[in-house]
């Protein structure tokens, strides 16, 4: 059965920028997407840049160490299609911003 783990509250997510959290002991990178929360694992595979401090350009975050950008919805590179990252179901409840972990 999935469960609900609140990783931030609403406020902290401003949009256009990434904040990390950990979730049963994995780096999750979660951001506000014009208003809608997405989260994706943190780490870039093609060199393991932090994602969560990479820019926001429409719904993919752009990796600031050499450029590979993944969709915030799909984990999916435009640059490199073999690469991809986790994604993640979020939920709101509240003023509560939570990640679905099954």
């Amino acid at each position: 059965m999935a469960r609900l783990i609140k990783v931030a509250e609403a406020g902290e997510l401003t949009p256009g920028h990434g904040k990390l959290v950990q979730v049963d002991g994995e780096d999750v990178a979660i951001f506000n997407v014009n208003g809608t929360y997405c989260a994706i694992g943190a780490v870039c595979p093609h060199e393991d840049g932090p994602l969560h401090e990479g820019e926001i350009d429409g719904e993919t975050v752009i990796c600031p160490w050499h450029g590979f950008d993944f969709h915030v919805k799909t984990g999916e590179c435009s640059v490199d299609p073999d690469l991809r990252v986790k994604t993640y179901i979020v939920k709101t409840e509240g003023n509560d911003v939570c990640i679905e972990i099954a």
